[in-house]
């Protein structure tokens, strides 16, 4: 008996203690809007008993940032509640795609819907994924999803991430590329050995999208000292059961960053009238590799390995990499403008990518 009460309030856990029948979601008329220009969004839902209903908005990480809330709504039949796109304090939230969670309340009792439970993080197949000469972009959702494009040579340098688990809708989407690298110092789309990465996994169903504010998530997040949520966390892993889901999936967002990292050279090192290293074959030079303090920190949890590039061939690696780095280095080629390339790589899939012109004279 024991045993079975114990599978009861799991159960009820997973379900997001939903006794279902009373209220459900209706499809969105639009699931994807625009709050920077004053738009809005409508959630509908269907009542099957007198009830008074809110609408909690969820951050990606688990953060509840707006209740909407209805008075005791008497007619059994279709309703929604409206969201302006800004959070509990008048902020209009930056781009993203954040959760919805149903509740109706009726005779003291909570009815929850809560679609993270049973939803989201399925890789997405078929994409179809296409670059025409341009630079031009597309590949096909079958459902909203975060997308993740990487670009850099095969079995060779990472150099540069595109978009990094953005949230898109269903259908045809296109992004642009202009053929460069992140440094914009190689034009690299025409290069033999070029791929392009594209992966994708699912929203949660209902989710709601936000686009056109160019505000950062990841500041917004820091400002208002918004930690991931341990029970959006458990949510995500017991979804991720399933042998369909991205490991991206059960991490927060706010860990899928990509680091920045920099080269830091000798101070004393000659430089021309732009600033690029100036070197004399042979030389050895001690460099140091750098990362921003903040993604330092977050990836002193993680291990990575550090590799080092020079004109797109791979010429040293550090297995077991950590930050600040020094590295000696012996430039090999001739007079004249190359390109030195840094890629460091987590075991979480974490990709920070630097590329820094210098000349050898």
């Amino acid at each position: 008996m024991r045993v079975v009460a114990k599978l009861f309030v799991i159960l009820w856990f997973y379900s997001g203690f939903s006794f279902a029948g009373n209220i459900e979601f209706l499809p969105y008329e639009k699931n994807e809007f625009s709050p920077i220009l004053k738009e809005k969004v409508s959630i509908p839902f269907k009542l099957a008993a007198p009830a008074t209903v809110s609408a909690e908005i969820y951050t990606p990480d688990g953060v509840l940032i707006r209740i909407l809330s209805t008075t005791t709504i008497k007619e059994k039949a279709q309703h929604s509640l409206v969201w302006d796109g800004r959070d509990e304090h008048g902020i209009v939230v930056p781009d993203e795609a954040y959760n919805v969670v149903l509740k109706a309340t009726i005779n003291n009792k909570t009815e929850i819907i809560d679609p993270r439970t049973s939803s989201g993080g399925i890789v997405q197949m078929d994409l179809n994924p296409n670059i025409n000469a341009d630079g031009k972009m597309t590949y096909t959702l079958q459902t909203p999803s975060r997308v993740l494009i990487r670009l850099g040579l095969n079995s060779g340098a990472m150099l540069r991430s595109i978009i990094t688990w953005v949230p898109k809708n269903a259908g045809k989407n296109i992004q642009f590329w202009d053929g460069y690298d992140q440094d914009h110092l190689i034009k690299f789309q025409k290069h033999e050995s070029f791929k392009m990465v594209i992966s994708a996994f699912s929203l949660a169903d209902y989710s709601i999208i936000t686009t056109g504010n160019k505000a950062s998530y990841f500041d917004y997040v820091t400002k208002h000292s918004h930690q991931p949520s341990l029970e959006a966390k458990t949510q995500r892993l017991h979804q991720a059961k399933s042998k369909r889901s991205s490991p991206y999936y059960v991490r927060a967002l706010t860990d899928t960053r990509e680091p920045h990292v920099d080269f830091e050279f000798p101070k004393n090192i000659k430089r021309n009238a732009e600033g690029i290293p100036i070197v004399k074959k042979g030389d050895k030079i001690r460099i140091k590799i750098i990362m921003d303090e903040k993604d330092a920190i977050r990836m002193e949890k993680n291990k990575y390995e550090i590799t080092f590039y020079d004109n797109l061939d791979f010429i040293a690696e550090e297995e077991m990499g950590y930050v600040p780095l020094s590295w000696f280095w012996s430039p090999k080629n001739e007079k004249g403008r190359h390109i030195l390339t840094v890629n460091i790589v987590s075991f979480k899939g974490h990709v920070g990518v630097k590329s820094t012109p210098y000349i050898i004279e």
